[in-house]
């Protein structure tokens, strides 16, 4: 069957990774996702002038219209649409579907989606007492067309306990899957960590990086090196965003692709892509350690592909053991084969908002090593609250591909009160580390009453040695005050 015209199609990609701050003349990340955007440009053998829309993942970047500061740098006409999406480490992906349903509406031709932050020459500048590079304010310059939902994090009593920093809640997460399993917790940090020896070797590997692999032993045990942060997790098995990394893809039509002359090996095809979402928070969901929506974008996947396992090449989101633990089991995938084709969150880092972005610049290199395979990469947001599955080959589909949305699950659990006090259970715990030792444990608890969850904190020693030596959810705890006591 012939290829639909309007198919959507990745032609071109590139990863910049800058690893040595210049102090002395300090990039931003404007300048290095316009490296990037022009590095596509040049592998997708397209003039800038063609481009109709530019897209920019947002970040921490300070600019009224990036996308038009981006496009106007590498010569965009001025006409293109610029949009600046929302915030979630699934948007990339989710981007990435909602701009091929453009192209398939006619919407758009030439697509640029680029995404980038410079974390790490802004930390070496704050460490120097130096100022960030000063945001340079084209007057007048309209606003960017916006994309996306809103990502909901940070209620006031949740910072305050800890239960809104990531590495905590997937700490917490872990622990809920780990007493579901009915595992040790020697058992669920040997398998985190071996999980995370997988990643790291294929960062090593990675040829847009220069990072040695970090065995499993020397992810799991802490050192001077390696501290630990959320228990059981070293700050090897923590995202990291303190990076200076910009990539950019390059998307257009079949029709478009072959009337360029792109070589049919180059390009990448956008064959599925699924979205789901699930609560905002841990504390609302009716089970700690599962997360529905997740599992319902997983079942239409299967529904259209089958056993997921026979895909070629996938990227799972590797922000954190647990949630990549999680959705290999959902999809039913070996935890001892290659979860990644980029290294994960922990080895390769990201700009915030951007690792799957990442994820699926370094899949369209290795499907164009690998013609006709199937890859998929997996967009995560929040605390496993956004979800974007896409599937992707450089073998095309025979017909229009458009996002597919499967159910999402709402608030299936009360939030207590921020004060509420009384009889409870822990359904989930980590115990936070500073560089001296361990601070506090960091709770979630769920009243017996039916009254609902919320985190809540304790700092007494002996809890705090207990949670790191023996299983604590599902242990009877009181709660007062924001503090939980045994």
């Amino acid at each position: 069957m012939p290829v639909p015209a309007r198919t959507p199609v990745i032609v071109g990609r590139a990863q910049i990774v800058d690893t040595e701050p210049d102090l002395d003349n300090p990039t931003d990340p404007i300048q290095l996702m316009t490296r990037a955007a022009d590095a596509a440009v040049a592998d997708a053998g397209i003039d800038a002038s063609s481009i109709d829309l530019v897209g920019v993942v947002a970040g921490l970047f300070r600019h009224p219209n990036p996308g038009r500061a981006i496009g106007d740098a590498i010569g965009v006409p001025t006409s293109a649409t610029s949009v600046l999406t929302t915030w979630g480490g699934n948007t990339p992906i989710a981007f990435v579907g909602e701009l091929g349903d453009r192209l398939a509406r006619g919407e758009a031709d030439m697509i640029v989606m680029v995404g980038g932050e410079t974390g790490l020459t802004r930390a070496a500048l704050r460490k120097a007492g130096l100022p960030s590079p000063a945001v340079i304010r084209e007057s007048p310059i309209e606003e960017p067309a916006s994309w996306g939902a809103t990502l909901t994090m940070g209620a006031n009593a949740d910072v305050a306990r800890g239960g809104e920093l990531p590495r905590n809640t997937y700490a917490a997460f872990d622990s809920a899957r780990r007493a579901a399993a009915g595992h040790t917790l020697d058992e669920a940090r040997d398998a985190a960590a071996a999980l995370w020896a997988g990643y790291s070797a294929v960062a090593a590997s990675n040829p847009d990086l220069a990072v040695d692999a970090m065995n499993a032993d020397e992810i799991r045990e802490p050192s001077s090196a390696n501290r630990m942060v959320s228990w059981p997790y070293t700050k090897a098995m923590c995202a990291n965003n303190t990076v200076d990394h910009g990539g950019a893809l390059i998307l257009t039509t079949h029709e478009r692709a072959e009337a360029l002359g792109v070589p049919a090996d180059h390009r990448v095809y956008l064959r599925d892509l699924v979205t789901a979402a699930d609560s905002d928070t841990f504390l609302t969901r009716a089970d700690v350690a599962r997360v529905p929506g997740l599992d319902n974008a997983v079942a239409a996947l299967r529904e259209r592909w089958g056993d997921l396992a026979t895909l070629d090449h996938i990227d799972l989101y590797g922000c954190f053991p647990s949630m990549v633990a999680y959705t290999a089991e959902a999809m039913g995938l070996d935890p001892g084969r290659e979860l990644t084709v980029a290294g994960g969150l922990g080895f390769m880092g990201a700009p915030l908002n951007f690792a799957a972005g990442q994820a699926l610049i370094a899949m369209v290199r290795r499907l164009r090593e690998h013609p006709g395979e199937l890859g998929l990469v997996q967009g995560n947001g929040g605390h496993a609250t956004k979800h974007a599955l896409g599937v992707f080959s450089t073998s095309p589909p025979d017909e229009l591909v458009l996002t597919r949305t499967a159910e999402s699950v709402g608030d299936q659990e009360l939030r207590a009160d921020d004060d509420a006090a009384g009889d409870a259970v822990i359904d989930g715990i980590t115990v936070e580390y500073e560089r001296s030792g361990p601070t506090r444990a960091v709770a979630i608890c769920r009243f017996v009453d039916g009254r609902g969850r919320l985190w809540a904190n304790s700092s007494d020693p002996a809890i705090l040695h207990a949670a790191i030596t023996e299983e604590l959810v599902g242990t009877s705890v009181s709660v007062v005050g924001g503090e939980f006591s045994r």
